[in-house]
């Protein structure tokens, strides 16, 4: 996971940008999965090595990540189970505050912060807030309201991250579409889709790390187009249907490559 990184002013003696002068944006992002999301946006920024820099990732919880599940401290179970909208928007407050004097935020209005979240139990009725009377479907909705109201972007995959890998290696089958989170069809767990990477030769070992061979270019840019076509009704962000909207969040990243990477064609 790359480190973060202090946003150094450009001077000639240190010229920071010297790659893409013309922008100091970074794209901050706040993941409910703390390994596979994480481990695919790492790869993302091997593979398009010119935004190295451009990604950081938001870990409020890094330490209980790369601790072992036997060794961790309540405090940390505690803060590995905060995956919901709400507390990825959380992640990104805090963040805010505290690393303000290594990042700037003021001075670097075209920075964006994401949140990735996949919509599974988060749209059903099941009260997950009873002091408030609040459902998971009134903590996404409130969620979605709060990253309009804060200007932080959201890509959402229904039913859940790993469709996103599945478009790099395959075209999505009418199963697979049956399970997609709607008003008709309630979220159920499955590990249809993990059984389907490894059908197709990209598995996710132990059921959440990403082998990198089996990512490049092209099939980056495959997934994007493929997604591009199911996401139908593009003002709709948080979409009823098989979809995911990962593919926005790649076409930022693909906005901030170096112009000599863009003439080769790569993310393009």
């Amino acid at each position: 996971m790359p480190l973060l990184k202090s946003r150094v002013p450009f001077t000639p003696q240190n010229p920071y940008r010297v790659v893409r002068p013309q922008t100091s944006k970074i794209i901050f992002l706040s993941c409910e999965g703390s390994v596979t999301e994480e481990e695919y946006f790492s790869l993302i920024s091997d593979i398009y090595s010119g935004i190295k820099s451009k990604i950081q990732f938001i870990s409020v919880a890094e330490d209980a990540v790369f601790t072992a599940p036997k060794c961790r401290t309540q405090e940390q179970v505690r803060m590995l189970s905060k995956v919901r909208p709400k507390h990825l928007i959380e992640r990104i407050d805090q963040f805010k505050t505290e690393k303000d004097d290594i990042y700037q935020f003021e001075e670097y209005p075209e920075d964006e912060f994401w949140i990735l979240t996949d919509v599974d139990q988060n749209w059903s009725n099941q009260v997950i807030d009873p002091q408030n009377a609040k459902t998971y479907k009134d903590e996404w909705n409130d969620a979605i309201a709060a990253c309009e109201e804060k200007g932080y972007r959201y890509a959402v995959s229904n039913p859940f991250f790993e469709i996103w890998l599945l478009l790099h290696h395959d075209q999505p089958s009418e199963e697979d579409k049956s399970f997609a989170v709607s008003d008709s069809h309630s979220y159920e767990k499955t590990s249809h889709f993990r059984t389907r990477l490894l059908e197709l030769g990209a598995p996710l070992k132990d059921k959440k790390h990403i082998n990198s061979s089996n990512y490049n270019d092209e099939k980056i840019k495959t997934a994007v187009h493929r997604a591009e076509e199911l996401h139908v009704d593009k003002t709709d962000l948080c979409p009823k249907y098989f979809a995911t909207t990962v593919y926005l969040l790649l076409k930022k990243i693909f906005e901030m490559l170096p112009e000599e990477i863009l003439v080769k064609g790569v993310g393009r």
